[in-house]
């Protein structure tokens, strides 16, 4: 098969030299083996505790799947003898996760598992900093990152709520989302847009009286849609210096309440001044590896707010790709080639991104100059899905997306309605 690709000089490893072990079988474990293919055309290890579609038959990946591997006990054993194996057949072994989940088990065991694996991880010092979204944003306060202002009840005291230095409608959320979304309830939302005082309670109490013990967060909300945003990811080396910054600009979320937040179309964007202030924010705090941030530009004092930092790359993350920032590359040239330091910054090209097909793309998108630049960047040939990768081919994959895309096409149609009216892209 011809290979068709955006890396068409890929580089070529030695074998054995280099196997990327992600831990997971989702759509963030495709788009990261999708980079290690672009980029050196070898195959991925995907470890975790089912199988998903984006993994499912694919050429780039061999995938091993461990019962309750997401659980702690299983966790490091099951790993540990998997590397011990693998030790056997490659010099070297790059741990990846795919959730916040699997990231937060690889630094609590950062000490046994860096026997064997490079780890592109945040310490595991700053992981209590950083997991809480409460202490992020006190991190935040200190190194003068902007971000929304916010009040933190616990299971304790939210039955009695403070005075709120915001109006309503506001945004609530868990501050420790890996224990949150590890839950499952009918009502539940990865996070709430709340109209008033009486809605706040109620989704508080719902919240809590189904098991979760940590603050939930509740957040001024900021005005505009899912164009307001911006979506980070970057790559921190072993000396915490910032060696790949890659901003988009998001222009469609999907609408599905447990969804929410996860991006559907990404384009191109420059944004000079946040990127200067991420880097010197995470040099600053000694940050290590991958991390994913997420922004909005908030109308009312023209400045861009972050929410949180996920301590992988993001789950849309292979948009970066199109950016001219390959992720695997920066890994690759970090731990195994030792290449000098070099600030891989956004190619200033034009593209779009989709997780979803592009007529629903195309007929979600409300701002008319977005719908353009999609037609523009689909006639130039500079859009890519990120399941379709063209290399990645086969009756059985087409069939299992063609019915992936019937799905989507009716999630939109469902949900997306009933959002119309209301203010989106913080959720």
């Amino acid at each position: 098969m011809q290979f068709l690709t955006n890396n068409m000089n890929p580089t070529r490893l030695a074998e054995n030299l280099v196997l990327p072990v992600i831990l997971g079988t989702d759509m963030n474990a495709y788009g990261m083996a999708r980079a290690f293919h672009e980029a050196y055309r070898i195959r991925s290890l995907c470890v975790g505790k089912s199988r998903l579609i984006f993994t499912e038959r694919s050429r780039l990946v061999e995938i091993k799947i461990i019962e309750d591997f997401d659980q702690e006990d299983v966790f490091l054993p099951a790993l540990e003898t998997l590397a011990a194996s693998l030790k056997k057949q490659y010099q070297h072994l790059i741990l990846i996760a795919s959730s916040d989940h699997y990231a937060k088990l690889s630094i609590m065991h950062s000490e046994a598992l860096k026997k064997y694996f490079h780890m592109p991880f945040a310490s595991l010092d700053l992981l209590p900093s950083l997991l809480l979204k409460d202490r992020f944003y006190a991190l935040c306060e200190t190194h003068g990152l902007d971000y929304p202002k916010t009040v933190s009840v616990t299971r304790e005291t939210y039955e009695t709520l403070p005075a709120l230095p915001f109006s309503f409608p506001v945004v609530c959320k868990p501050a420790n989302s890996p224990a949150y979304m590890a839950m499952s309830f009918d009502g539940m939302k990865k996070a709430y847009f709340v109209p008033d005082e009486d809605n706040l309670r109620d989704v508080l109490r719902l919240v809590y009286s189904h098991g979760y013990r940590d603050p939930m967060l509740i957040q001024d909300y900021i005005p505009g849609d899912d164009a307001n945003g911006l979506v980070v990811n970057t790559y921190s080396d072993k000396e915490a210096r910032v060696r790949l910054i890659s901003i988009g600009k998001p222009l469609l979320e999907d609408p599905t309440p447990m969804y929410i937040g996860n991006y559907a179309v990404i384009r191109d964007t420059k944004q000079p001044e946040v990127s200067r202030k991420i880097i010197a924010f995470l040099e600053a705090i000694g940050y290590t590896g991958f991390a994913n941030i997420d922004l909005k530009f908030d109308p009312r004092d023209q400045v861009y707010k972050v929410f949180e930092l996920n301590l992988r790359q993001g789950r849309s993350s292979s948009y970066t790709l199109q950016d001219g920032c390959n992720l695997a590359a920066a890994l690759v040239d970090d731990f195994v080639l030792n290449k000098p330091f070099e600030l891989r910054e956004s190619s200033g090209q034009g593209f779009v991104w989709f997780s979803i097909p592009k007529d629903v793309a195309l007929q979600f998108t409300e701002d008319p100059q977005e719908r353009s630049h999609i037609e523009a960047m689909v006639k130039a040939g500079r859009d890519e899905n990120v399941y379709r990768y063209k290399v990645d081919r086969s009756f059985r994959r087409w069939l299992t997306f063609w019915r992936y895309d019937s799905m989507l096409r009716h999630r939109f149609k469902h949900f997306f309605v009933k959002k119309q009216n209301e203010d989106r892209g913080q959720l």
